[in-house]
């Protein structure tokens, strides 16, 4: 089984990789065209003020455009990444001295068991129960809402806090970082081309790309994502002894989730909730672990838990 999971897992990272660098591989063919003629456009329009520019300065324009094109799409996607967690930090706050005891305690003890530190543990105050991993300065952080503290009893939250801590050890929070990058370029790229003020039918082709280039890189993120949920469900499993108490969380926390978030949660969804027990973040989450699904469908999740509790 072991040796099953661990080939699945190899497929589905290549398959991942393979997505996401085709698509960057294409977005960054469109922002060359667009940045090289734009900026090349600029550059050679300022060189014949003086001198008349031959065929060398016109590639030589075209290629500092495309330079300068990718370097700060590059920034822009390393800002968009970062702002978004930031921003889901800020609505945090360390967690209750009443709820403490029973969150730091099974986090403590499972930390040990997974050879890891202790991760920062924050509390969201949203009613609609929410576990997910974030990071601040490179450094993980485990948050869990108002609403998963008071839905869960004590077996399942220790559960959900080994699930999430599973990611950590797993390292998933490292490379979810990377697979997210194609997704959040081509977001960004699709919405900066859907400006619904000043609609141009000329950029209709870009924006058909842009949407395109959203469509397949979701697809790469959720091919890779739903076999690292899997493999944080067992190695959860593994460190509770207890596949019951996470069937039953999941079980629960899918009936919950029902209630959208707030709106302002729903902003975090594309860069957070891969990495959360349960996609509770997109109100339009494809919910059924299909193509663009970051998680596998909740009732495949307990038929593995239903086998490893048999094992």
């Amino acid at each position: 089984m072991r040796v099953r999971t661990t080939l699945s897992l190899a497929v589905r990272a290549i398959g991942a990789a393979a997505i996401g660098l085709g698509t960057l591989a294409a977005l960054g063919l469109v922002l060359a065209i667009l940045g090289g003629l734009a900026i090349g456009g600029l550059v050679v329009a300022a060189v014949g003020a003086a001198v008349d520019p031959g065929p060398w300065v016109l590639v030589g324009a075209f290629l500092l455009g495309t330079a300068l094109t990718l370097l700060t799409w590059a920034a822009v996607v390393r800002r968009a990444v970062r702002r978004s967690r930031r921003r889901l930090l800020r609505e945090t706050e360390p967690i209750d001295p009443e709820e403490s005891g029973r969150v730091e305690s099974s986090a403590s003890r499972l930390a040990a068991q997974f050879d890891l530190p202790l991760p920062e543990l924050r509390r969201h105050p949203a009613a609609t129960p929410i576990a997910c991993t974030t990071s601040s300065s490179g450094e993980p952080v485990v948050v869990v809402s108002a609403g998963l503290l008071e839905a869960l009893p004590d077996p399942e939250l220790e559960a959900v806090l080994a699930h999430e801590l599973a990611h950590v050890a797993n390292d998933d929070l490292r490379l979810m970082t990377w697979v997210l990058v194609p997704l959040v370029a081509s977001e960004e790229f699709f919405e900066m081309m859907d400006d619904d003020d000043d609609f141009d039918p000329g950029v209709l082709p870009w924006l058909a790309a842009g949407w395109l280039l959203t469509v397949s890189s979701t697809l790469g993120v959720g091919l890779f994502s739903r076999g690292r949920e899997f493999a944080a469900d067992r190695a959860a499993v593994a460190a509770t002894g207890d596949p019951g108490a996470l069937a039953a969380a999941l079980e629960r926390l899918d009936s919950s989730t029902a209630v959208p978030p707030p709106d302002d949660l729903r902003k975090h969804a594309g860069s957070v909730d891969a990495m959360s027990v349960l996609p509770t973040l997109d109100p339009e989450r494809d919910g059924g672990g299909g193509l663009l699904a970051t998680h596998p469908a909740t009732e495949r999740r307990l038929e593995r838990l239903r086998r490893l509790a048999a094992e």
